[in-house]
Protein backbone atom coordinates (compact mmCIF):
# COMPACT_ATOMS: atom_id res chain seq x y z
CA UNK A 1 0.00 0.00 0.00
CA UNK A 2 1.97 2.98 -1.21
CA UNK A 3 5.50 3.82 -0.17
CA UNK A 4 6.92 1.65 2.61
CA UNK A 5 9.37 3.44 4.89
CA UNK A 6 12.86 1.97 4.92
CA UNK A 7 14.02 0.32 8.10
CA UNK A 8 16.47 2.47 10.06
CA UNK A 9 19.33 0.09 9.26
CA UNK A 10 18.62 0.31 5.54
CA UNK A 11 18.56 4.12 5.68
CA UNK A 12 21.89 4.24 7.49
CA UNK A 13 23.43 1.73 5.09
CA UNK A 14 22.23 3.77 2.11
CA UNK A 15 23.59 6.95 3.68
CA UNK A 16 27.03 5.38 4.24
CA UNK A 17 27.24 3.78 0.80
CA UNK A 18 28.97 5.71 -1.95
CA UNK A 19 30.51 4.88 -5.32
CA UNK A 20 33.77 6.50 -4.21
CA UNK A 21 35.37 4.29 -1.54
CA UNK A 22 37.14 7.32 0.00
CA UNK A 23 33.81 9.10 0.47
CA UNK A 24 32.29 5.92 1.93
CA UNK A 25 35.22 5.66 4.37
CA UNK A 26 34.83 9.34 5.35
CA UNK A 27 31.09 8.88 5.92
CA UNK A 28 31.60 5.79 8.06
CA UNK A 29 34.37 7.40 10.12
CA UNK A 30 32.27 10.53 10.62
CA UNK A 31 29.32 8.55 11.98
CA UNK A 32 31.66 6.53 14.18
CA UNK A 33 33.22 9.73 15.57
CA UNK A 34 29.79 11.29 16.12
CA UNK A 35 28.68 8.23 18.08
CA UNK A 36 31.82 8.36 20.25
CA UNK A 37 31.49 12.03 21.28
CA UNK A 38 28.75 11.48 23.90
CA UNK A 39 30.93 8.89 25.65
CA UNK A 40 34.01 11.15 25.97
CA UNK A 41 32.71 13.08 29.02
CA UNK A 42 32.13 9.76 30.78
CA UNK A 43 35.73 8.69 30.02
CA UNK A 44 37.01 11.98 31.44
CA UNK A 45 34.94 11.60 34.60
CA UNK A 46 36.05 7.98 35.11
CA UNK A 47 39.72 8.82 34.57
CA UNK A 48 40.00 12.26 36.18
CA UNK A 49 37.15 12.01 38.69
CA UNK A 50 35.83 15.35 37.45
CA UNK A 51 35.50 17.45 34.31
CA UNK A 52 32.65 15.67 32.54
CA UNK A 53 30.85 19.00 32.17
CA UNK A 54 33.91 20.60 30.56
CA UNK A 55 34.42 17.59 28.31
CA UNK A 56 30.81 17.80 27.12
CA UNK A 57 31.94 20.58 24.76
CA UNK A 58 32.78 17.80 22.28
CA UNK A 59 29.03 17.27 21.82
CA UNK A 60 29.02 20.44 19.70
CA UNK A 61 30.83 18.46 16.97
CA UNK A 62 28.21 15.71 16.70
CA UNK A 63 26.00 17.50 14.13
CA UNK A 64 29.04 18.45 12.06
CA UNK A 65 30.30 14.85 11.98
CA UNK A 66 26.79 13.64 11.11
CA UNK A 67 26.63 16.16 8.27
CA UNK A 68 29.51 14.42 6.45
CA UNK A 69 27.37 11.62 4.90
CA UNK A 70 24.69 14.16 4.00
CA UNK A 71 27.20 16.49 2.34
CA UNK A 72 28.57 13.45 0.47
CA UNK A 73 25.30 13.20 -1.46
CA UNK A 74 26.04 16.59 -3.04
CA UNK A 75 29.85 16.59 -3.12
CA UNK A 76 32.17 13.77 -2.23
CA UNK A 77 35.20 16.06 -2.13
CA UNK A 78 33.43 18.49 0.22
CA UNK A 79 32.50 15.59 2.52
CA UNK A 80 36.08 14.30 2.51
CA UNK A 81 37.28 17.80 3.48
CA UNK A 82 34.57 18.33 6.09
CA UNK A 83 35.59 15.31 8.16
CA UNK A 84 39.15 16.40 9.02
CA UNK A 85 38.06 20.04 9.35
CA UNK A 86 35.39 18.97 11.86
CA UNK A 87 38.02 16.95 13.71
CA UNK A 88 40.42 19.91 13.81
CA UNK A 89 37.76 22.28 15.12
CA UNK A 90 36.53 19.73 17.67
CA UNK A 91 40.07 19.15 18.92
CA UNK A 92 40.80 22.89 19.14
CA UNK A 93 37.62 23.54 21.11
CA UNK A 94 38.16 20.60 23.47
CA UNK A 95 41.82 21.58 24.00
CA UNK A 96 40.81 25.13 24.81
CA UNK A 97 38.29 23.94 27.43
CA UNK A 98 40.33 21.08 28.91
CA UNK A 99 43.77 22.71 28.71
CA UNK A 100 46.75 21.65 26.61
CA UNK A 101 47.96 19.35 29.39
CA UNK A 102 45.11 16.94 28.60
CA UNK A 103 46.98 15.84 25.49
CA UNK A 104 44.06 16.34 23.14
CA UNK A 105 46.50 17.77 20.60
CA UNK A 106 47.35 14.14 19.78
CA UNK A 107 44.08 14.10 17.80
CA UNK A 108 45.58 16.53 15.29
CA UNK A 109 47.62 13.56 14.04
CA UNK A 110 44.56 11.56 12.89
CA UNK A 111 43.18 14.81 11.41
CA UNK A 112 46.36 15.17 9.35
CA UNK A 113 46.18 11.46 8.47
CA UNK A 114 42.63 11.98 7.18
CA UNK A 115 43.91 14.81 5.02
CA UNK A 116 46.65 12.56 3.70
CA UNK A 117 44.51 9.52 2.88
CA UNK A 118 41.12 10.97 1.88
CA UNK A 119 42.52 12.91 -1.07
CA UNK A 120 44.02 11.55 -4.26
CA UNK A 121 47.37 12.55 -5.72
CA UNK A 122 45.48 14.79 -8.15
CA UNK A 123 44.01 16.62 -5.13
CA UNK A 124 47.34 17.47 -3.50
CA UNK A 125 46.33 21.04 -2.67
CA UNK A 126 43.48 19.87 -0.47
CA UNK A 127 45.74 17.22 1.06
CA UNK A 128 48.50 19.70 1.88
CA UNK A 129 46.00 22.26 3.20
CA UNK A 130 44.43 19.80 5.66
CA UNK A 131 47.83 18.60 6.88
CA UNK A 132 49.09 22.19 7.24
CA UNK A 133 45.96 23.31 9.11
CA UNK A 134 46.33 20.31 11.44
CA UNK A 135 49.91 21.34 12.23
CA UNK A 136 48.95 25.01 12.71
CA UNK A 137 46.07 24.01 15.00
CA UNK A 138 48.47 21.91 17.08
CA UNK A 139 50.75 24.91 17.53
CA UNK A 140 47.80 27.15 18.40
CA UNK A 141 46.50 24.69 20.99
CA UNK A 142 49.84 24.84 22.80
CA UNK A 143 49.14 28.52 23.59
CA UNK A 144 45.90 27.82 25.47
CA UNK A 145 45.70 28.54 29.19
CA UNK A 146 46.25 25.65 31.60
CA UNK A 147 43.21 23.69 32.58
CA UNK A 148 41.73 22.85 35.97
CA UNK A 149 42.90 19.28 36.55
CA UNK A 150 45.53 17.91 38.90
CA UNK A 151 48.87 16.75 37.46
CA UNK A 152 47.85 13.14 38.12
CA UNK A 153 44.53 13.56 36.33
CA UNK A 154 46.29 15.22 33.39
CA UNK A 155 48.76 12.34 33.15
CA UNK A 156 45.85 9.88 32.91
CA UNK A 157 43.99 12.05 30.39
CA UNK A 158 47.13 12.40 28.23
CA UNK A 159 47.55 8.61 28.20
CA UNK A 160 43.91 8.02 27.29
CA UNK A 161 43.93 10.66 24.54
CA UNK A 162 47.23 9.47 23.08
CA UNK A 163 46.07 5.85 22.97
CA UNK A 164 42.74 6.91 21.45
CA UNK A 165 44.50 8.97 18.77
CA UNK A 166 46.77 6.02 17.94
CA UNK A 167 43.78 3.70 17.68
CA UNK A 168 42.00 6.21 15.45
CA UNK A 169 45.03 6.35 13.12
CA UNK A 170 44.93 2.55 12.86
CA UNK A 171 41.22 2.63 12.08
CA UNK A 172 41.75 5.30 9.41
CA UNK A 173 44.42 3.14 7.78
CA UNK A 174 42.23 0.06 7.95
CA UNK A 175 39.14 1.72 6.46
CA UNK A 176 40.67 3.78 3.65
CA UNK A 177 41.54 1.95 0.45
CA UNK A 178 45.06 2.48 -0.83
CA UNK A 179 45.50 4.44 -4.02
CA UNK A 180 47.53 2.53 -6.63
CA UNK A 181 51.08 3.79 -6.95
CA UNK A 182 52.04 5.42 -10.23
CA UNK A 183 53.98 3.31 -12.72
CA UNK A 184 57.74 3.42 -12.12
CA UNK A 185 59.88 5.43 -14.47
CA UNK A 186 61.65 3.43 -17.18
CA UNK A 187 65.38 2.87 -16.64
CA UNK A 188 67.66 5.40 -18.34
CA UNK A 189 68.84 4.44 -21.81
Amino acid sequence: MGHQPLAAGSRVKRLLTHDDPLVAAAAFLAVLLASNQPVYPLYVWLIAGEGAGRAAIVLAAVPVFLAVPLVARASGKAARALLPIAGILNTLLASWVMGPEAGLAAFFIPCAALGAVLFRRTERRAMIAIVAVSAAAWLLSETFAPGPFSPEAYASLRRMNALSAIALCGLIGWLTPPEPLPAPLPPPA
